[in-house]
């Protein structure tokens, strides 16, 4: 045996042991038997054996699971076996490789063309009397261990997790109260449930369907976990971005030309969380959705969550221009529902201005609270110039515990607000020493600068 040979019955070994089905996996080390023994016909043989058993094994597998095609699948399988017709089995064996692909979705086209191969040539060995002697088929040894090494990657060792059945269940999955809301658990979800063993075919299937689904007729379910599709999404596109790239760039473009204006809005979650989708978009596309965010109202922006595609900065030009042409109120509104980094200006602007004790303390929770887990060491410093320059803000009952608040989310920029924080704490104890209230005094956030 050659150097190469000995290399590829090692390669093949070490596939076979990682079979999942013990009878498929006796099965295939009845190809190899034959292939070590020089018996290249009943190698071949033996190979198709095995793949029409793993076959019909995996669609027992997801006919438990609740796949509707492999049921039907398995339902003609067990009547052609209990009536023992030969034709219908004919007819099942014949056309078996079709159903994994087309029906049961098992199998990706490459992978059928592959797998089609050994067929062709098994029912060579088996009928040799339908060839002519010129053309009597004669296996080498090479073509033998290609079919073995096939069916064992590209069937044998993968479990039964393909095709609509899974696509089912993801959508079950998403739309569940226990399916993960942070992107974290997402990515651990779906890669270890569906990704880490899936097909390209899935893979692709899958980042279809999740771009599409707010947006067919029956997405009403999908519209209130916008951001749970568009975070999967992104997770897809993080964990298989070879089959992402190939499925979604000639996808996109195509799919949203046809989408209704009044749809059209909810791209934009799913820019925020993938925002190369946007290159992908027509021209077209993009002028209508840039048009349609120039008329739309604070209801239709914040419903469509239109200020997550901040990241797209064609996007976030039209958001800015829209945003600055809202009166106060629906500024506000805006804000509370989306606190950006690039709101905060205009956010302590606001709260600035407030006019009266109990609207600095709506501002405070609505605004400020929000928008400080963005803030950086002089948007702190903004902030209590803007308390100590109004005093319907300084002397409203609600604000030592809003700047508390405010206090605490800032703690990482202690080092370069601290002084900040003193000259604010000294002045306001400075105003209001001689209250019997010592509430103005701010002694527990003088407490915790002595102990930083």
């Amino acid at each position: 045996m050659t150097e190469m040979q000995s290399q590829g019955v090692s390669d093949i070994d070490v596939l076979a042991l990682s079979v999942r089905d013990p009878e498929s996996k006796r099965l295939i080390h009845e190809a190899i038997t034959a292939y070590r023994g020089g018996a290249f016909r009943s190698a071949i043989m033996s190979t198709w054996i095995s793949v029409v058993y793993d076959i019909f094994s995996k669609a027992r597998e997801l006919s438990v699971q609740g796949d509707a095609a492999a049921t039907a699948f398995i339902v003609k399988v067990d009547s052609a076996i209990n009536s023992q017709s030969v034709a219908q089995m004919q007819t099942i064996e014949r056309e078996l490789l079709e159903s994994a692909c087309t029906h049961m979705q098992m199998l990706t086209k490459h992978e059928h063309e592959a797998l089609s191969r050994i067929q062709n040539d098994r029912n060579l060995c088996a009928h040799p009397a339908f060839v002519t002697d010129d053309d009597f088929f004669q296996p080498v040894p090479d073509l033998v261990r290609t079919h073995i090494v096939h069916a064992l990657r590209l069937l044998l060792i993968h479990a039964p997790l393909q095709g609509k059945s899974a696509l089912a269940r993801f959508r079950t999955d998403i739309l569940s109260p226990s399916y993960p809301t942070n992107r974290d658990g997402i990515r651990v979800f779906v890669v270890t449930k569906y990704l880490g063993r899936a097909k390209d075919v899935l893979v692709a299937n899958l980042v279809k369907v999740l771009i599409k689904s707010l947006f067919l007729d029956d997405s009403a379910d999908f519209l209130s976990r916008r951001r749970l599709v568009a975070w999967t999404l992104s997770e897809v596109a993080n964990s298989k971005p070879a089959i992402f790239d190939a499925t979604a760039v000639p996808f996109v473009g195509p799919f949203f030309d046809g989408i209704d204006d009044e749809k059209l809005m909810d791209i934009c979650v799913l820019l925020g969380a993938e925002n190369r989708l946007w290159d992908w978009l027509s021209e077209a596309t993009k002028l209508r959705l840039l048009r349609l965010i120039e008329d739309a109202n604070v209801s239709q922006l914040k419903a469509h969550h239109v200020f997550d595609a901040f990241s797209v900065q064609r996007v976030a030009d039209a958001l800015l221009a829209r945003f600055y042409a809202f009166n106060k109120d629906e500024q506000v509104e805006l804000i509370a529902d989306n606190p950006r980094r690039e709101f905060i200006d205009q956010g302590i602007r606001i709260y600035a201005d407030s006019p009266s004790y109990r609207e600095s303390e709506r501002l405070g929770q609505a605004l400020i609270l929000p928008l400080a887990t963005n803030f950086a060491a002089q948007d702190v410093k903004r902030l209590l110039e803007a308390v100590l320059g109004n005093s319907q803000i300084s002397y409203a009952s609600g604000t030592p515990d809003i700047l508390l608040d405010v206090f605490r989310i800032t703690q990482p920029l202690l080092d370069d607000t601290k002084a900040d924080w003193q000259i604010f704490v000294n002045a306001m104890t400075e105003q209001h020493g001689g209250k019997e209230d010592a509430h103005y005094s701010y002694p527990a956030i003088r407490a915790r600068l002595s102990a930083a």
